[in-house]
């Protein structure tokens, strides 16, 4: 199954090759589309054949430039039903805090920037939604032959998907790059849920999970730093 990175170095964008089309994960940070499309021709694929969109949460470096994306193609959105409220908001939400010292540090960093706020464009665009829910989701699974994976605790929202050949795109339920420690994301709005998603990703036991941030890694990973992830400290930034 063929699996393209058109992201960059902040964050990944995956495009997965379907029978027809293609499966996007995610979107960037709004101000990516123009390189986004570039990279799209680079690849020889066009906007069109973008059939879904799977959003694993409602942040701005993972929904920034959905409304484009939607304005330009016909593609269908699968999203957890509090990514609704969530994209309509058009905001991070700050409940929770950061996992570490040194990614609090970088979020006073982009606070400074002006990144702090942590906005995109609002999208309410429910005709174009797949809401997940006992009817759809099995239709979905099937449809993309996968399993959907939910995956709270970064966000409330938080969901991945994992592919029937074991590749799990587990969006920020883990990270593998800087200021990640231990394969731990950034931030965590409710750590207890963060560290049963774990445990869902483990049990699932995929070949390789693809995060939203950083190269791929193996599940052995999330069993070694498990034991470091449950003494994790959070740091409210607000």
């Amino acid at each position: 199954m063929r699996v393209i990175n058109v992201g960059n170095r902040i964050s990944n964008i995956y495009m997965v090759k379907l029978e027809k089309g293609y499966l996007l994960i995610d979107t960037g940070y709004p101000e990516q589309f123009p390189g986004f499309c570039k990279k799209l021709n680079k690849n020889g694929i066009e906007l069109s054949e973008i059939l879904y969109v799977f959003l694993t949460h409602a942040h701005d470096d993972h929904a920034g430039f959905l409304n484009e994306l939607l304005d330009n193609t016909s593609a269908k959105v699968i999203l957890e039903k509090h990514a609704v409220e969530r994209l309509w908001v058009g905001q991070n939400s700050f409940d929770g805090g950061c996992a570490s010292y040194l990614s609090l540090i970088t979020c006073k960093v982009m606070e400074m920037l002006g990144k702090g706020e942590h906005v995109f464009p609002s999208v309410y665009r429910k005709e174009r939604y797949i809401i997940l829910d006992d009817i759809s989701q099995p239709k979905v699974e099937r449809e993309l032959s996968s399993k959907i994976l939910s995956l709270p605790g970064h966000t409330i929202d938080s969901i991945g998907i994992m592919l029937d050949n074991g590749h799990l795109f587990c969006g920020d339920a883990a990270m593998n790059g800087f200021p990640s420690r231990n394969r731990m994301t950034i931030w965590i709005e409710d750590l207890s849920e963060y560290l049963n998603s774990w445990h869902t990703m483990i049990k699932h036991n995929p070949s390789m999970i693809y995060p939203s941030h950083g190269k791929p890694f193996k599940v052995n990973d999330l069993k070694k730093y498990m034991h470091k992830a449950g003494k994790t400290r959070l740091y409210p930034i607000r």
